[in-house]
């Protein structure tokens, strides 16, 4: 069944412009009347002057009758969010005016690429040839579900860059079902998660420090909203997203991004205080459907994600192979920071061994300084970096530091099965993205208008050093630590205009 063809709503500030030359966004008011074009990527040249990807073929191959082929249209042109976001960064933009001038510039050119291809895609589904379509904004790119028959048609067409076949991390026979993988609650140590404590989060709560006001997506296998830990925080709208089953509640297809959440914003369950920013409020939509990485529903999921919940931070606990340097999530990164999301993602569960970090955690050529993301390894109790935690090199960039930080991700409490109050324990570089999320909720209670880079430099100059002096490719800048990164933001509001 066909759920829409017709483009999302466009944002109420949207002005429609025609032709890419002619994108403009208004006058900021850092800058007024000055730099407002918005750049664009070279264009790549039509997809017909490229082979069609050889995967297409195998997938065509493993078609069943009446199955439709899904698929990425990339279109010529697009937005460059490098360029983009270092101008807004040099001119000096809040993060929530580079949020609006971003999200606007991505909508326009998302409408023209609309206009341009639409036409072709209403032809093909008349002919039955496309069961459905949807434009996305993130980046300048249609999800198309339709027959073989359609990709040469699609191939030819003038304004499509690339055709990017769907890929799958894990094959469907290997995938359990929802609730299955959720493990029994081994006995949990009295009190407070042992994060708690490590972080000394208490005596920030104590002085209101809590993340509140501030919203923490997540990207990931869904969410057990009901659970105790994690319902009092869930956002009243816009909280939820199932791009492939379309289902209305939350739920959780493994118990992976439940539990990466909680170390978030978990509240207290049965004297077990959780996660690290309590007050924060939570928005999730389900990308990694039985916790496998499928570029399609991630597209889907991330563009909902940005343009409709329009988080304050991103929670990103997957990753593409030991070692890897794999591109394939750049614009989705990229679009997140511009739009004034602070992104972090775990360095992989590959260690010891040297360079085994995974992208995106690995990425590097972001704005404004040529860096990654804000990548994350796990630490025990005792402040040790566990054996699994990925290692530097970078993978992508080898002279670039990488993990950046260390947080909790040893055994920690995290809701567990059967009941609403079920614990269970739970470890990975995963949930150490969780309580750094946390802590940059906290950094932007704090100051709400402080840049990504600024957020993501703090977070990184803030870590407590362990082990050898200044950077390390095991611990990164050092331990997580939430009361220098909170007095650092107070100090940024205080100098802020």
């Amino acid at each position: 069944m066909l759920r829409f063809r017709s483009f999302l709503a466009v944002l109420a500030c949207v002005t429609m412009l025609a032709g890419c030359a002619g994108v403009r966004l208004p006058a900021s008011s850092k800058d007024p009347g000055t730099e407002n074009e918005v750049p664009m990527e070279v264009d790549p040249g039509p997809a017909s002057s490229r082979p069609l990807d050889e995967k297409f073929s195998i997938l065509v191959g493993e078609l069943k009758a009446h199955q439709w082929l899904r698929l990425l249209v990339d279109l010529r042109s697009q937005v460059d969010l490098t360029a983009l976001g270092e101008r807004h960064y040099r001119q000096g933009l809040g993060r929530r005016e580079a949020r609006e001038r971003t999200l606007l510039a991505l909508q326009e050119v998302a409408d023209q690429g609309k206009r341009a291809i639409e036409p072709l895609l209403e032809v093909l589904f008349d002919e039955g040839l496309v069961e459905y379509y949807e434009p996305l904004r993130f980046r300048n790119m249609v999800y198309v579900s339709c027959r073989p028959e359609a990709l040469e048609r699609l191939q030819n067409a003038k304004p499509v860059a690339r055709l990017i076949p769907e890929y799958d991390s894990v094959r469907s026979a290997k995938r359990r079902k929802a609730g299955s993988a959720i493990a029994k609650s081994p006995p949990i140590p009295p009190g407070d998660s042992w994060g708690v404590d490590f972080l000394d989060l208490k005596s920030l709560w104590e002085q209101g420090i809590d993340g509140r006001g501030t919203v923490v997506g997540i990207l990931d296998s869904g969410i057990a909203a009901d659970h105790d830990a994690l319902a009092p925080s869930r956002r009243s709208e816009r909280a939820w997203y199932d791009p492939k089953e379309g289902n209305p509640a939350p739920r959780d297809t493994a118990p992976h991004g439940t539990h990466v959440l909680s170390c978030a914003v978990g509240g207290e369950v049965d004297g077990h205080a959780l996660g690290t920013a309590p007050g924060a409020k939570w928005t999730a939509a389900l990308s990694n459907y039985f916790n496998s990485y499928n570029n399609v529903n991630m597209a889907l999921a991330a563009d909902w994600l940005l343009f409709e919940a329009q988080p304050d931070v991103l929670l990103g606990a997957w990753g593409h192979g030991k070692g890897r340097c794999d591109p394939r999530d750049r614009a989705l990164v990229e679009a997140f920071r511009a739009a004034g999301v602070v992104p972090i993602f775990a360095a992989g569960n590959d260690g010891d061994d040297p360079a085994s970090g995974q992208t995106p955690a690995a990425l590097s050529g972001l704005f404004p300084d040529g860096g990654g993301p804000l990548s994350v390894a796990a630490i025990d109790r005792h402040g040790r970096v566990i054996d699994s935690s990925s290692r530097g090199p970078n993978p992508c960039a080898p002279d670039q530091p990488f993990p950046d930080i260390s947080a909790p991700g040893w055994e920690v409490p995290v809701p567990g099965f059967p009941t609403k109050r079920s614990l269970t324990l739970s470890a990975g570089t995963s949930m150490s993205v969780g309580w750094v999320g946390g802590v940059a909720a906290m950094v932007l209670q704090v100051a709400p208008d402080m840049p990504v880079p600024d957020v993501e430099k703090l977070l990184r100059s803030t870590a407590r050093d362990i082990g050898p002096e200044g950077h390390d490719p095991a611990a990164g800048y050092g331990i997580l630590d939430a009361h220098a990164a909170v007095a650092a933001a107070r100090r940024w509001a205080e100098k802020r205009p």
